[in-house]
């Protein structure tokens, strides 16, 4: 038997005789692949990114080299890069958007490696004449009042005109000539106005706006979003007899911990008694879930990868050790043994595949866990499609080891995280990523990209029972939901220096990664192909991946008023984890999946990632996207009559749902029933940062007036501006 060290030096050898080791960033040779030359309107985003070639002194691409885009020309007038850092592929490109300044002229932008700015290529872009806003009339409006915007190139009825923090289309006009409605409970005083056509923004013009109350006539299907504070001046909503409102109160905003405030929202004088919203209204919330061992060792993970970027931005340029990619070969592993974190022991490692883009490592405590037929299977679905879902939609690993391969550990180190006799009450751990991994000079790190993954343990030697089978399929979507953390921590903290992204957002993308891979299959085997059963929404390959999703939407949606979309404990519960999932997959059918790689390829965190990835306010987002859950897929209802904004694209949520009830074998095929306030009625009880309650209100009997609102915390004491409190009001009837 081999000693450690001598097994790790022997190890170390074996890699530099088989791994070439790649020129750093000063030996790197860039070219222009597209972009160059392009012509936008100005203020606008160039139609194609710019994209750069890299490559190492001997002419290969180079993975994972972090190139800076420079605006040297144009910057005065507020051209500017969407993002001034990109990654390199396994093609070797890098791209980056440019979008124009608000002015006609040259902007010229270099591009080079990181570290060295002496080395680039340029690109050149011209900004022609954008489109202009030169006046609007009148300067003195109110709610209800037609604005009339003169000017040029404005974008006829495809425009969109903002008025203050909202955003509404215009009813008529041409390029010259727009006019538009100015909506209800705006901010008093002084507003800007501007005019979005296509991708390039106006000039803003400011107005003063007088609020006053009048009834807001909602059509049914249409939705509005007012703020806590100006339900009491400046709407009521305008009733017919069978009318019938969603209302819902929120707080569209985060915090550092999720703690509840009482609140009340009353119809008119409210003279029936207050109902409490604190659980599902017919009693019927489902058991909150415990904190299980795996989201107690992910929290650990992620906190102590906080600490880590500190020491990620002080790192020195070095090269991590090769290894090599022989099968067979032998390699030593530093593993946490304890799911606080702070434990680690070694254990060895035998190469039993290796692919294009992953390496798979099977403990040689357990040689025969995986058969050589189950690990090629296994190596082949990771190595050709999950690797390929998680690349796609968020960006590249960071290759830091130079061996182009994700590298996965198979050992019962990780079955043992937990005790056999605590699994009934902890679960388990399928997997991880650690961010310590990626940095080169840290203790007990492997100096690479690395997932730890359970393994078969039929006789419960480890810890509780787990045939081949059963780890096979629990394994695939933990993979790419720690792969999407592993790109987000390089892409955050090593490739731009900044902080990981939080934890909401975070979690919200790794279960995201999941349902993508889940599309992969959906579109690879459409029904009835692939499917055990007649009844099946998704084919058997696609339900690892989102049968969870299913299941954490179902439980946050019985109780939506208990859990977050923004601010977590911990982790984050399944209720929170399905809170953000709908969340950003609402977010994704609205601008796009690109935002998906947005969200990641970025300095910033958290709700201002979210704004500026999304270019609006996030209070403007959540609200509608509140409005979406209930407006999805109404029974009986055309999913054309509801407008794509106050829906979901690419899911069917109740249909979703309704599956997710038959599955678990809940009585109820939608999560909740809202509940219902009268017209003079009110309900109360808590809401937490980032949350929200459904109520309904009407019918309103045979004489057409208008409804009150209001909604303030049951202490009397005023919102404050930073808790978001507002309501989204939606009409079904």
């Amino acid at each position: 038997m081999l000693r450690p060290w001598l097994l790790a030096a022997l190890t170390v050898l074996g890699g530099c005789v088989h791994e070439r080791v790649l020129a750093v960033g000063r030996s790197y040779l860039l070219s222009v692949i597209a972009g160059d030359g392009q012509s936008a309107s100005a203020g606008s985003t160039l139609p194609h990114a710019l994209v750069v070639g890299v490559r190492d002194a001997s002419g290969a691409p180079v993975k994972a080299a972090v190139v800076v885009f420079r605006v040297m020309a144009g910057a005065a007038d507020g051209a500017a890069m969407v993002d001034s850092i990109a990654v390199t592929d396994d093609a070797g490109e890098a791209e980056s958007e440019l979008r124009l300044g608000s002015r006609a002229g040259a902007v010229v932008v270099q591009a080079f490696p990181s570290g060295a700015d002496d080395r680039t290529v340029t690109f050149r872009a011209t900004a022609t004449g954008g489109p202009v806003l030169a006046g609007v009339l009148p300067v003195n409006v109110g709610p209800g009042d037609t604005l009339v915007l003169a000017g040029s190139a404005l974008g006829g009825l495809t425009a969109t005109v903002e008025i203050g923090t909202a955003r509404v289309h215009p009813v008529s006009g041409g390029d010259g000539e727009l006019r538009a409605v100015v909506p209800d409970c705006l901010s008093e005083g002084s507003i800007n106005v501007r005019v979005l056509s296509g991708t390039a923004w106006t000039a803003s013009r400011p107005v003063t706006y007088a609020g006053r109350r009048r009834p807001i006539a909602l059509r049914p299907y249409e939705s509005v979003v007012i703020g806590a504070a100006e339900l009491a001046s400046c709407a009521s909503l305008a009733t017919e007899a069978n009318a019938e409102f969603i209302v819902i109160p929120q707080f569209a905003s985060q915090a550092a911990t999720p703690v509840q405030t009482m609140v009340r929202v009353a119809a008119g004088t409210a003279t029936t008694a207050a109902a409490l919203f604190g659980t599902s209204a017919a009693g019927r919330a489902i058991r909150e879930s415990p904190s299980s061992a795996q989201d107690v060792l992910d929290a650990a993970l992620r906190d102590m990868e906080w600490r880590l970027a500190p020491m990620a931005r002080a790192e020195p340029v070095s090269h991590a050790p090769m290894h090599a990619q022989s099968l067979e070969t032998l390699r030593l592993f530093h593993v946490i043994v304890s799911l606080a974190g702070d434990s680690t022991t070694h254990a060895t490692g035998r190469l039993r595949f290796t692919g294009a883009h992953v390496a798979i490592y099977v403990d040689t405590v357990t040689p025969a866990a995986f058969s050589d037929a189950e690990l090629d299977r296994m190596g082949r679905l990771y190595d050709t499609d999950l690797y390929r879902v998680v690349t796609t939609a968020f960006g590249p690993e960071p290759d830091i080891d130079h061996n182009g391969r994700v590298l996965i550990f198979l050992t019962p180190r990780v079955n043992a995280l937990v005790a056999a006799g605590d699994c009934g009450l902890r679960g388990f751990v399928t997997g991880f990523f650690h961010g310590r991994d990626l940095l080169t000079t840290v203790p007990h790190s492997n100096a690479g990209e690395l997932y730890y993954g359970m393994v078969p343990d039929s006789t419960a030697r480890f810890s509780c029972a787990h045939t081949s089978a059963d780890v096979q399929i629990l394994m695939q979507g933990t993979f790419v939901h720690e792969f999407q953390h592993l790109v987000s921590f390089f892409q955050h903290v090593l490739a731009r220096g900044g902080n990981p992204e939080e934890t909401w957002v975070n979690e919200g993308l790794s279960h995201i990664a999941e349902e993508l891979a889940s599309r992969l299959f959906e579109a690879r085997y459409p029904a009835p192909l692939g499917r055990s059963t007649a009844t099946q929404l998704f084919p058997d390959s696609a339900s690892p991946f989102i049968k969870p999703q299913m299941l954490n939407a179902y439980v946050y949606l019985n109780s939506s008023s208990g859990h977050s979309v923004t601010t977590f404990g911990g982790s984050g519960s399944l209720e929170e984890r399905g809170a953000v999932w709908l969340f950003l997959r609402w977010l994704g059918d609205q601008k796009g999946e690109a935002i998906y790689r947005r969200l990641v390829q970025t300095s910033l965190t958290g709700m201002a990632n979210v704004e500026a990835k999304a270019g609006e306010p996030f209070a403007r987002l959540f609200g509608d996207f509140a409005t979406a859950i209930w407006a999805d897929s109404i029974p009986g209802v055309p999913r054309s009559a509801v407008a794509p904004r106050y829906r979901f694209a690419s899911r069917n949520l109740r249909q979703l749902m309704a599956r997710e009830a038959t599955i678990s074998e809940w009585p109820d095929p939608f999560p909740f029933t809202p509940l219902r306030i009268w017209n003079t009625g009110s309900a109360e009880g808590p809401l937490m940062p980032g949350s929200m309650v459904y109520l309904r209100m009407g019918p309103f009997g045979a004489v057409p007036g208008h409804a009150t609102l209001s909604f303030r915390r049951t202490d009397g004491v005023a919102f404050a501006g930073t808790e978001g409190a507002q309501v989204s009001v939606l009409r079904v009837r």
